[in-house]
């Protein structure tokens, strides 16, 4: 599994909920969550793999609850085993977004620097 920056997720979704977007990729936790499982295709994540990255933004009731009532109700992962889960096409396709959703906050942080320095 690759790295995942915390601090970057956090900015992005901050950028997203000063759009108005405070679901998916406005939500911290789900962008966190959804690239660990993805990070993890094809094999279990452990709620503990997955509580390694969202502890620094959140507790562990409010994991637990994002997991249940949106990742495993929407069909975004399975629960193989007690605290195991892995990740189905539905849920790759909403990592796959969330991963685009970085890049346009990049480019769009690009441009405005851009625009900025034009006289």
């Amino acid at each position: 599994m690759s790295r995942i920056n915390i601090a970057h997720e956090r900015e992005v979704a901050a950028y997203f909920q000063s759009l108005g977007i405070n679901q998916g990729c406005g939500d911290v936790q789900y962008r966190l969550i959804a690239l660990v499982l993805a990070g993890n295709e094809g094999k279990i994540t452990r709620f503990s793999d997955i509580r390694a990255y969202t502890d620094h933004v959140a507790d562990r009731g409010s994991v637990a609850s994002k997991l249940k009532t949106v990742f495993l109700l929407e069909g975004l992962a399975e629960r193989v085993q007690r605290g195991g889960y892995v990740v189905t096409d539905k849920g790759l396709v909403a990592a796959r977004f969330i991963e685009e959703t970085s890049k346009f906050y990049r480019k769009s942080v690009r441009i405005d620097a851009i625009i900025e320095r034009i006289p």
